[in-house]
């Protein structure tokens, strides 16, 4: 009986390490996979392979249905249509040069940056909301050439070095921007030459930035309608050049907060 009980004794500790060491296994987190590329997209109507996706040194038709996550789609030469159904989930997608046509549902930075370029040429591009974080951006860019942009809201306050956040730049060339509300963060810049850029709202509810960049700049409201900017710390900006602004203020006298600079 006694041999027993310090075989009892003996087992009992070595159990209780056992448990003590599956339970500090089961409640370790796991380490999460990368991502792996996810994309159903069809170049000129051929199935794209999986990874990223590249258009000819000709004008491609370049089509994806459903979400597109942690891929470069990019266009190459010639005047190219993209279009992504869905979501645009940490990756980029990018015309390249000519004149191209690019469309994307949203962009939804999630783990890393979401991106539409342009690149060289008159290109057009249509987008939702333009939606980031200062960790993670959602950015259009016009590039090169004289383009056509536009987007739905556009939100994020970026993080260092201006980076990240929801913003649009038209770059160089003589650009026309439109876009839903500017708030929260969010930036639009003009770029070089003479740019129109037409913003639904600038710092509605909290604070957004509309710049005009170099060159005789237009700003106001869609279809040439009066620009609202505030109630809260929203900022118009013309900038270098002689700039046409058609603003007003949502709040008079000493509440207003937001700002105008270089504008008539």
């Amino acid at each position: 009986m006694p041999r027993q009980h310090r075989a009892i004794r003996t087992t009992l500790p070595a159990l209780a390490a056992c448990v003590v060491v599956t339970a500090a296994l089961a409640a370790s987190p796991a380490q999460a996979a990368a991502a792996l590329p996810a994309h159903w997209c069809y170049v000129n109507g051929v199935e794209a392979p999986p990874g990223n996706v590249n258009g000819t040194s000709g004008p491609d038709t370049i089509m994806c249905e459903g979400d597109v996550e942690n891929v470069i789609i990019w266009g190459g030469a010639g005047n190219d249509n993209i279009r992504i159904k869905g979501l645009l989930v940490d990756g980029s997608l990018l015309g390249g040069e000519g004149d191209d046509t690019l469309q994307v549902n949203n962009l939804y930075p999630r783990k890393g940056d979401s991106m539409v370029r342009g690149g060289a040429g008159n290109d057009t591009i249509i987008t939702a909301l333009v939606v980031g974080t200062a960790e993670h951006g959602a950015t259009v860019h016009g590039d090169h050439g004289d383009d056509k942009i536009t987007t739905g809201s556009v939100l994020g306050q970026p993080g260092e070095y201006q980076r990240g956040g929801g913003q649009v730049h038209g770059n160089d060339g003589a650009d026309v921007i439109r876009t839903g509300n500017v708030d929260l963060g969010g930036r639009v810049l003009g770029g070089s030459e003479d740019d129109v850029i037409e913003p639904k709202s600038v710092g509605a509810e909290s604070a957004g930035i509309v710049q005009g960049g170099p060159g005789k700049d237009t700003i106001r409201g869609v279809a040439d309608t009066v620009l609202t900017i505030g109630p809260g710390y929203g900022q118009l900006e013309g900038g270098p050049g002689a700039d046409t602004c058609k603003f007003a203020h949502a709040s008079t006298g000493e509440r207003i907060r937001s700002s105008v600079a270089g504008c008539p």
